[in-house]
């Protein structure tokens, strides 16, 4: 019998992992008869659209109690299959005994990194190592996956009862047609960042690096993203260096922003995924990352991006010069990467991969097979 999906997220802030859970929400219910969303609201965005799919929001833990316990109670008692995530993993496995739960990592986690997780016992998010996760109750989760081969060898390495790990890197929708590219051969070179101000993603080694006065008076770097803890250090670090930077806060239409700028930087070294490194590639912008993390698997070095040295300055500054010198190199890079983002990086395929591990947790028949086999003709035209 084809299963009853589930999908569960607990938002506190507007990012882009918000974004992709959604879009694998919508896509997914192209696929199987049905699928639900129960979506933890704590401070984060609304869940919006995840159609077909059918969204239970809730504001607490009880709604979160009780919006499981029905999503996982189909009328026809099909067999349910939980997607979750680290943080809602173990409350999920006690809310929903009889699903099966695959939890997805999102971050590249090491044996010290505090992780923010759903108390089981009374949906307090509490802070816990993956090390210290209630593994007596995560032993009898079958698969994970992690959203990068850089994610999924972290979790290998450092958890102690992840028995199986599967790689599904996120689909990011883009654009059916490239946008129009009006940006000047000559002039200042444009570079956007898309990251909430928070210490780990790292903004303030852009800041210094566009500050560097090789670079100061040619290039301007304009940051996107939510206010976070590290914001006043920065807006001050910024001022006192004189760098030519703009903090521009969250953008719902970020796509469409990336397409007028040259060339997109990050600088965190614990990237999951980088989902804007897609969104940036689908509007035929290249990208500038550090080699670490999950960052070297979207961007193959000199062909759709450039990858620098994070544990040296001088190669981000010598990057951004080459950027700064060869527009028409970020021009050829940046149609690459569009060409290879609609190649892989696509929603269908990504859902396609969890309806195999969704498949893989309950007993098949020809029946469901017929199904699944029409849908995913369907999903993947």
């Amino acid at each position: 019998m084809i299963p009853h999906v589930v999908l569960t997220w607990v938002t506190t802030a507007r990012g882009g992992a918000e974004n992709s859970v959604a879009e694998l929400a919508g896509n997914l219910a192209r696929l199987v008869p049905s699928v639900d969303v129960v979506w933890w609201r704590q401070g984060g965005p609304a869940a919006g659209s995840c159609a077909p799919a059918h969204v239970r929001e809730v504001t607490d833990w009880h709604g979160y109690q009780q919006a499981l316990t029905r999503a996982c109670s189909p009328p026809d008692d099909r067999p349910v299959v939980v997607i979750s995530s680290h943080r809602t993993a173990a409350a999920d496995v006690v809310l929903a005994p009889n699903a099966r739960v695959i939890p997805v990592v999102r971050h590249v986690v090491d044996a010290d990194q505090v992780l923010r997780v759903i108390s089981p016992g009374d949906g307090a998010m509490v802070e816990r190592t993956v090390g210290t996760l209630p593994w007596d109750l995560l032993s009898a989760v079958p698969v994970w996956v992690g959203i990068s081969h850089a994610s999924s060898a972290a979790l290998r390495k450092h958890a102690p009862q992840a028995r199986y790990v599967s790689t599904i890197h996120n689909g990011v929708a883009i654009p059916t047609e490239p946008p129009a590219r009006t940006r000047p051969e000559a002039g200042r070179l444009l570079i956007a960042s898309v990251a909430r101000t928070v210490p780990w993603k790292r903004v303030d080694h852009l800041v210094r690096a566009v500050a560097d006065p090789r670079l100061s008076t040619a290039v301007r770097l304009d940051v996107f993203g939510d206010s976070g803890s590290h914001q006043p250090e920065l807006t001050q670090l910024a001022n006192e260096l004189a760098a030519p930077v703009r903090f521009l806060g969250y953008a719902d239409d970020l796509p469409q922003r990336l397409a007028g700028y040259d060339l997109l930087a990050t600088a965190a070294v614990q990237e999951g995924f980088g989902r804007a490194v897609i969104d940036a590639a689908g509007v035929a912008t290249p990208s500038l990352v550090p080699n670490a993390g999950a960052s070297p698997e979207l961007v193959l070095d000199g062909l759709t991006g450039m990858v620098y040295d994070p544990d040296d300055p001088s190669d981000l500054v010598a990057a951004l010069t080459d950027a700064l010198l060869d527009r028409a190199m970020l021009a050829r890079m940046g149609s690459a990467a569009r060409a290879l983002a609609e190649a892989w990086y696509t929603p269908g395929r990504c859902a396609a991969q969890y309806l195999t591990l969704v498949m893989g947790q309950q007993p098949r028949s020809l029946g469901s097979f017929v199904w699944i086999s029409q849908s995913l003709v369907r999903v993947c035209r």
